[in-house]
């Protein structure tokens, strides 16, 4: 407890006086300080005296020319500005979060950001809110549908459609299959490949990320009956993935999101549209009981801009 003032009095303090006591030290004088707050003389000395009462110290030497500080009151002025200064940055900072302009707002994603509309708008939200600290997480589906659950994680983008049980889904976009390959190869120069082009061909497939949608794709789509399906299952991120195709080790699928910078020598073809599953869904997932300002903002700026319409209804 500070030496010489009661808990009560102390309690008895309030912004508001300290900071027309602030503008009668910087103005010197009661009647001009009185002009310039707006009220009148004899109620901005009512306040002083009972502020000077609580505080059990007079902070003005009193006369006919106007105010002076006394020692304690330029102590406690300085002290008081300082005070007040940190305080309103505090409440400007509280402010900003609330608001979703500052604050951390952390993304789990299962695919690249080398191009696409999830790059976009994060550049979009990055450039609106630059006191948002961004934090980027990247895993395998389990370790973002984990992250989301235990809020480590505030939305993750996965591939796939809507599940209600992985969180609070937004349907977001669809993005079309690409088949990567090496520029040599003969089918290169294809304007878009059906999955029968690529029967038997030997596929890389990552171990993460995307890999074990596109495994799961290629066994439905290409085995069968007297069919074994030729992959290769690796622990590679997308650059080594894209590495290897260019070495000529075998081809592999990719979203168009995954597309940016192909190394020289590897080239994207388009799945061809009428495959139907040619359009690979994306949804972005969040804890619906998670009420960060950063993630509702983020939120709401995919679903006003970035979310792909519905089909109409044929008919």
């Amino acid at each position: 407890m500070t030496a010489g003032v009661k808990p009560s009095r102390r309690l008895g303090l309030d912004l508001a006086s300290i900071r027309l006591a602030l503008s009668i030290a910087e103005h010197r004088s009661l009647r001009r300080a009185a002009s310039v707050i707006g009220i009148s003389e004899s109620a901005l000395s009512h306040r002083l005296r009972t502020l000077e009462d609580v505080l059990t110290v007079s902070l003005f030497h009193r006369s006919s020319e106007g105010v002076e500080p006394t020692q304690a009151g330029l102590i406690f002025f300085d002290q008081a500005r300082e005070a007040l200064r940190v305080l309103d940055l505090a409440v400007a900072n509280a402010g900003a979060i609330s608001r979703g302009v500052a604050g951390r707002l952390t993304l789990g994603l299962y695919t690249s950001l080398s191009t696409g509309r999830l790059r976009d708008a994060l550049a979009a939200y990055a450039a609106e809110h630059p006191e948002v600290d961004l934090q980027i997480v990247e895993g395998d589906r389990s370790q973002m549908v984990e992250g989301i659950s235990s809020r480590a994680i505030d939305m993750a983008v996965l591939l796939g459609a809507p599940d209600v049980k992985l969180g609070e889904p937004m349907p977001l976009w669809r993005e079309r299959l690409h088949v990567v390959l090496i520029a040599d190869h003969p089918l290169a120069t294809n304007a878009d490949i059906a999955w029968a082009d690529v029967e038997g061909e030997d596929f890389l497939v990552s171990a993460r990320g995307a890999g074990p949608e596109a495994l799961q794709l290629l066994a439905a789509r290409l085995a069968g009956p007297g069919r074994s399906l030729a992959t290769r299952s690796h622990f590679i991120s997308r650059e080594t993935a894209l590495s290897m195709v260019g070495m000529g080790l075998g081809i592999t699928l990719m979203i168009e999101s995954d597309l940016g910078r192909l190394p020289e020598g590897v080239v994207a073809v388009p799945l061809a549209s009428e495959a139907d599953d040619a359009l690979v869904p994306l949804t972005a997932y969040r804890d619906p009981g998670n009420d960060n300002p950063p993630l509702r903002r983020f939120w709401s700026l995919l679903k006003s801009g970035y979310v792909e319409p519905s089909p109409s209804p044929e008919g």
